[in-house]
């Protein structure tokens, strides 16, 4: 596990922007695992920046979540209880309607879609390692194009690792004691600690991206790799999820 400390700035660009990107593409590609399981099971799912959501089917086109849309658009959801009367009323009156013509989601499909932006994120990173061991006898040579590709493809792992790290420091600064991070929801059906799953992935991040980085790499890049790909991913999130996001997704998708 050598280092060399010693940054090479054209290298530090690339790998930078590469991370920038490819924390956008995770995130999506993530929700789109969501997304994927809960169409196999019939929901109707929407998109956006950092989530997804699934209903059942044709309510999307129900006349009366337009309209509920409509009144939402109309007045500020988070005043509520400052709307008028007559509007609350009719909103209360038509979710009764809603509620009596789709049925509640069950717990299982629940499941099994929060299963799928887990899975989708570690097959995408198993498929990264097995590109690179197809490829073993020539990465050892010049990294290629291909090469760098499935390394990032296989560092999606590192997402295990983030959010582990950022469920500790809600705990640690905040006292947080509710996570709705996919691998906790998941631990929590199960019936395990909550943290169980959550460290079970962090762990298999840890080792993918170890193995990637002091494995795979080539010793004169290791160093200005990790740091460039530290700020590329911060970097990366707080342009995503600090408003780049969100002004690109200015009304959820449905796919």
């Amino acid at each position: 596990m050598r280092l060399r400390f010693k940054v090479l700035p054209k290298f530090s660009i690339v790998v930078c922007t590469a991370f920038i990107l490819f924390t956008v593409i995770g995130t999506l590609s993530h929700e789109l695992g969501h997304i994927t399981v809960a169409k196999y099971l019939g929901y109707d799912t929407t998109l956006d920046f950092g989530s997804m959501s699934w209903y059942p089917k044709g309510y999307l086109e129900d006349p009366i979540v337009h309209e509920l849309n409509t009144i939402v658009e109309t007045y500020d959801y988070n005043n509520y209880e400052d709307w008028p009367e007559e509007i609350t009323l009719k909103v209360e009156s038509l979710s009764m309607v809603l509620n009596e013509n789709y049925p509640i989601i069950s717990e299982t499909d629940n499941f099994y879609i929060t299963l799928g932006g887990p899975i989708q994120t570690l097959l995408t990173s198993g498929i990264g390692l097995l590109i690179l061991y197809l490829r073993r006898k020539v990465w050892c040579i010049p990294f290629q194009f291909v090469d760098g590709l499935a390394v990032m493809m296989a560092l999606f792992a590192l997402r295990e690792v983030f959010n582990y790290v950022h469920a500790l420091y809600d705990v640690v600064c905040f006292s947080e004691t509710e996570f709705m991070a996919d691998e906790f929801k998941i631990s929590r059906y199960l019936g395990y600690n909550e943290w169980l799953i959550p460290s079970v992935a962090m762990i298999i991040g840890v080792l993918i991206s170890a193995f990637v980085i002091f494995k795979i790499l080539p010793v004169h890049y290791r160093f200005t790799f990790i740091l460039s790909g530290f700020i590329g991913g911060i970097v990366g999130y707080g342009l995503w999820f600090g408003g780049f996001g969100a002004m690109l997704f200015n009304s959820n998708i449905c796919l």
